[in-house]
């Protein structure tokens, strides 16, 4: 498919427009100007959105950000019960935060100026990882991260050496190929026929699954489930997840830190809208777009539901893509074949937890962690089933204690904030309102249970001053995605390239995590950029 074949004479005219496009590396006939009332309309202030719209801002085009909630954020937001302060979802951000590598994320933060507006506090641990038989804290360091496996797996040294290697590697060959998505044919022929050859690891694990690196790696079935621990955040059972983003994952937090923003991640959300007005742009919540209004094959502009239009050159949309094709665009300007694609790839999981407000203070009761995996077995396809069929109370947990984070905003002195976490299936959340909050009352409580085998002070009710949970139905409510699904498409091998940022219409674009940069609140900004980018290609901008 990448090797590039000629089979005949090119023309002069041809080979100059070769030549130009290869070498410049972006669209040289752009979206025609048009008397708009924005450059830019982007539908939806999550981060993907936020982040698009201020790359877009920085490099002077005039945007518009439409958000139907009453907040910027989408996932990226935080809420009050009484004197609690809850992230909606952000455990941890990869790839972000001041004196490491100033790559990925924390680069791009810098480029919109953002990056002055919040503070980072790193965290000093990975996560710990319970199993049976199994309790170990990892630090978020590559050094602390691999002495802490060899102490425990001395006889696995040689093969925890290797993982960091295949992770170094894997994640250096995909920051030499961040481009790519930019380039056009022939240039992009011509990087990929490369890629055997001057990304070997890339090439390599591309069509692997990260059981396949554990298997290379490792001997011992402990320390395969601990170094995996994460795919309950990456959605897919270890068999079956993509092995690239297990491995730029865990190279990106073991090098670029492990951090939380100050704040909760309402306040990076908050400074990118902020930053967004700085430089001329405008941001309105309480703000639903019904339709993107089209015009000979483009769009031209949006509607919202309370009949509001406007005008523009490119819509950014950080929807997922079904929403966008199906309700805001039709389905009739897209050509069979990017349906047959949408059609073709499986969404990932949404989620299941329980926001919890404790009278007590976890780390003077001996709970030091910031990040706690409780797991019932080493089984992850068992565990993945367990969950998505609701039997929580045989599947594993993650314990967020955001009051460890040392970050005074979540609770009062002397108390505590902790979320549970669990993956779940939209359809099994019944729609009758009384059978469903009947269900979930019941499900809260099965999954604290499961929590207090870890932290028991969980299941006292004279500890628990706030007890909310939330479902996949309460995720579509506030994020409209397909069934409430926050990982966007599910990582496996044959589908870790999920969409491209751009789309069949030439000035409709995608920033959201169902987009190539994968998923996470770090992905989401990088998706943003990579939206922005393809626009500021387009408009000659470098």
């Amino acid at each position: 498919m990448w090797k590039l074949r000629i089979d005949k004479m090119i023309s002069l005219p041809v080979c100059i427009a070769f030549a130009l496009m290869l070498f410049c590396g972006r669209d040289l006939f752009a979206v025609e100007t048009q008397k708009s009332d924005y450059d830019v309309v982007v539908i939806g202030a999550g981060l993907g959105g936020l982040s698009a719209a201020a790359h877009l801002a920085v490099n002077n085009l005039k945007v518009l950000v439409l958000e139907q909630h009453d907040k910027v954020g989408g996932c990226a937001t935080s809420f009050d019960r009484g004197e609690f302060t809850f992230d909606a979802s952000l455990h941890e951000m990869a790839g972000g935060g001041p004196g490491k590598e100033d790559r990925g994320l924390y680069q791009l933060l810098k480029i919109t100026g953002v990056d002055k507006k919040i503070e980072f506090i790193e965290l000093p641990d990975f996560y710990r990882s319970i199993f049976p038989g199994v309790d170990i804290t990892l630090p978020s360091n590559w050094e602390g991260f691999k002495n802490a496996l060899k102490k425990q797996w001395p006889q696995e040294s040689r093969g925890i050496d290797q993982f960091h290697i295949t992770c170094s590697r894997t994640f250096d060959d995909l920051m030499e190929l961040r481009d790519l998505f930019r380039y056009k044919m022939p240039r992009a022929l011509l990087v990929k026929s490369m890629v055997p050859l001057r990304q070997p690891a890339f090439f390599r694990y591309k069509n692997k699954t990260f059981q396949d690196v554990l298997d290379e790696c490792f001997q011992d079935e402990d320390i395969k489930a601990v170094v995996s621990q994460l795919w309950v955040y990456y959605g897919a059972p270890v068999p079956f997840q993509s092995a690239l983003i297990g491995l730029a994952a865990t190279e990106s937090y073991l090098s670029d830190g492990v951090w939380h923003i100050k704040g909760t991640s309402q306040a990076l959300s908050n400074a990118y809208a902020e930053r967004i007005r700085e430089l001329g742009g405008d941001v309105k919540t309480n703000s639903r777009v019904s339709q993107v209004i089209m015009g000979n094959g483009k769009a031209t502009g949006v509607q919202t539901t309370d009949g509001k239009t406007y005008s523009c050159r490119y819509v950014v949309a950080n929807t997922d893509p079904f929403q966008l094709t199906f309700d805001l665009v039709g389905g009739e300007f897209y050509p069979e074949s990017y349906i047959e694609k949408l059609d073709s790839l499986q969404p990932a999981n949404s989620l299941f937890g329980v926001y919890m407000g404790l009278n007590i203070d976890l780390a003077e009761h001996g709970y030091k962690d910031t990040e706690i995996f409780y797991n019932p077995s080493r089984n992850t396809i068992q565990l993945h089933d367990n969950m998505m069929n609701g039997n929580f109370k045989n599947g594993p947990v993650a314990i967020t204690l955001y009051s460890n984070f040392g970050d005074p905003v979540y609770a009062p002195k002397g108390k505590s904030v902790v979320t549970l976490t669990a993956y779940s299936d939209y359809d099994f959340w019944p729609e009758d309102r009384a059978e469903y909050y009947a269900l979930k009352d019941q499900k809260v409580d099965e999954l604290i249970t499961v929590a207090a085998k870890v932290i028991p002070e969980l299941a006292n009710p004279e500890f628990i001053e706030v007890k909310e949970g939330f479902t996949p139905r309460t995720l579509k409510r506030y994020t409209m995605n397909k069934d409430g699904v926050v990982y966007g498409f599910y990582l496996s091998p044959e589908q870790w390239q999920k969409i491209p940022n751009d789309t069949p219409i030439p000035n409709i674009f995608i920033a959201s995590n169902w987009s190539q940069a994968w998923h996470g609140m770090g992905s989401a900004q990088i998706n943003g950029w990579r939206a922005a980018r393809l626009i500021l290609d387009k408009e000659g901008i470098r």
